[in-house]
């Protein structure tokens, strides 16, 4: 050991998975010391929580290993880490709770290559790496559990879903779990057609629900919209991808606050 090497880093060497998971703690908060019961303890550690846990728990620590075995800027660990780390205790916790981890082959290695489980979950925390906007990183985290229990995501599905998902701001995020139906904000009942000036964040969220609708994860009532002044608030709502990542991601739970500020504008 190095003179200026305490003995904590020293264990956190060895321990590269440990690390990560540690590292994401100002993401993942306490779901830390459930991640590292899940994961840091191998397969002897997750098969109290039964076959399908013992396999959810490989495929994650697995990835979680071999990304943290790479070159990693300081804050794309903490985003790693947090995202892992929040996925394994929330995939614990559901475990714990009686439900069953998909048992359709998800987490079985295919002739031609690795399970689809490993090759999602490096997806999902290869995006986290790079998401400057961490306020998207625990709803990255809700999809990577969720799709460890959905059996009708196939692999194909959630890589699409994961690369839409990767595309969005979190105020698209937001406008998302607007149009859900789910709740009631009072949006406007009318197009902007004819509107001579646009504040600048009005404008931003108009345009931002227009790429929404070119993508095809929200419709307009029916109707076809040409540009961003056709954007008819209170009609619109998720369909097709839009609808699942709204449910994978729990866009649900979205801080009320944030969705109010982005329904403040669409009044």
């Amino acid at each position: 050991m190095d003179d200026g090497q305490t003995r904590d880093e020293a264990t956190r060497d060895r321990h590269p998975l440990r690390s990560l998971i540690t590292g994401g703690a100002e993401i993942a908060g306490g779901a830390v010391g459930g991640a590292l019961g899940f994961l840091a303890a191998g397969p002897v550690g997750a098969a109290a929580l039964g076959a399908g846990g013992t396999l959810a728990a490989m495929a994650l620590s697995h990835i979680g290993e071999e990304i943290a075995g790479r070159f990693l800027g300081p804050r794309e660990k903490v985003r790693v880490g947090g995202v892992l780390a929040l996925s394994a205790s929330k995939i614990k916790e559901r475990v714990q709770a009686g439900e069953q981890i998909r048992d359709d082959g998800f987490f079985d290695a295919k002739p031609d290559g690795r399970p689809d489980a490993e090759e999602v979950a490096e997806s999902i925390l290869l995006k986290a790496q790079r998401e400057a906007e961490e306020k998207k990183l625990p709803y990255m985290a809700n999809l990577l559990t969720n799709v460890a229990f959905d059996k009708s995501i196939n692999g194909q599905l959630a890589h699409q879903i994961v690369k839409a998902a990767e595309a969005l701001t979190y105020r698209q995020l937001c406008l998302l779990s607007l149009f859900s139906g789910l709740a009631y904000y009072n949006l406007r009942d009318s197009d902007y057609r004819g509107v001579g000036a646009f504040p600048p964040n009005l404008m931003q969220v108009l345009y931002e629900c227009y790429d929404l609708y070119n993508r095809g994860l929200v419709s307009v009532g029916g109707e076809v919209a040409f540009g961003p002044t056709d954007v008819k608030p209170s009609v619109m709502r998720t369909q097709g991808l839009g609808a699942f990542i709204f449910n994978l991601m729990g866009l649900a739970k979205i801080p009320p606050a944030d969705l109010a500020v982005v329904a403040s504008e669409l009044r």
